[in-house]
């Protein structure tokens, strides 16, 4: 899910996950194929420490295109297993040595899944979804790991996406609707979560921490540029059928998303910070 923490599924308090492909599978499936090019190749690097007969677990594993890849690395030997709280996706896949299961992290039996068994534990764009339980998300993603594993997260600053240039002529109307970041705040985000993951993982007993974080500046008519835009307007659907897009707010979208069909205007993307942590001996 990568990124796909369903809101309906999720019975905590949380503002909850705004993409579902619930009604326009259509759109989400061309919108996760963008977030599979533009993020697949990096992931890959950052999980460069699997070795083959390595047990992996990936929670939130979307449309499995990094599960696929584990299992490559993993070899026959290794298993890969593949959790989701929507598992329409993976279902799709026949993999030998990839286990489906449909699986809450937050609120569904460690047991289900092997707690203490795994070399690799790995999310991707699912923690930001998770407000206010991301750290209770983390200690149940260590209880998976076996002495010695890793924890690799990936997740974003995505209050920091804007127009960069002032003399444009969207960027005023952009940023006046974005307020900084704050148009994630009202929702019930933290617009810069992502910075956060190292002392997150430190609070929860991991060690040998590493982070890296990476951002571009791209045109809005570029895939990521696309894939913010088709992003902004699942949300905006959601906002629409949960019945919270006022007449403000869609006044709002109209800005944020009016930049991102013009091939002129240059773009910010997300800092996306990655960071591992190791489950102590």
């Amino acid at each position: 899910m990568s990124d796909h923490q369903d809101s309906a599924k999720n019975t905590h308090r949380s503002p909850g996950y705004r993409l579902s492909a619930v009604g326009r599978q259509q759109v989400e499936d061309e919108r996760l194929t963008l977030l599979e090019e533009i993020f697949d190749p990096l992931s890959r690097q950052r999980r460069a420490l699997v070795q083959p007969g390595w047990r992996c677990l990936e929670v939130g594993a979307g449309r499995g295109s990094m599960a696929r890849w584990l299992a490559q690395q993993v070899g026959e030997q290794g298993r890969v297993v593949a959790t989701d709280v929507d598992t329409t996706y993976l279902e799709r896949l026949t993999i030998p040595n990839l286990d489906i299961r449909r699986h809450n992290i937050l609120s569904d039996p460690l047991d289900e899944l092997g707690p203490g068994s795994f070399d690799l534990v790995c999310a991707r764009l699912l923690l930001f979804w998770l407000a206010g339980n991301q750290e209770n998300a983390i200690r149940r993603m260590v209880e998976c790991l076996r002495p010695g594993g890793w924890l690799i997260d990936e997740d974003g600053d995505w209050g920091l996406v804007a127009p960069v240039d002032p003399a444009h002529l969207h960027y005023e109307l952009y940023h006046r609707a974005w307020k900084n970041g704050d148009w994630w705040s009202v929702r019930g985000y933290d617009p810069t979560f992502g910075r956060k993951l190292p002392a997150l993982f430190e609070r929860c007993g991991l060690v040998n921490l590493r982070h890296k974080a990476s951002a571009s500046v791209v045109r809005s008519e570029s895939p990521w540029g696309q894939w913010w835009r088709q992003s902004l307007e699942g949300i905006r659907a959601s906002e629409q059928t949960d019945g919270s897009l006022t007449e403000e707010r869609a006044k709002e979208y109209d800005a944020l998303i009016t930049p991102l069909n013009d091939p002129s205007c240059w773009l910010m993307t997300a800092p996306i910070h990655a960071c591992w942590g190791q489950r102590n001996f």
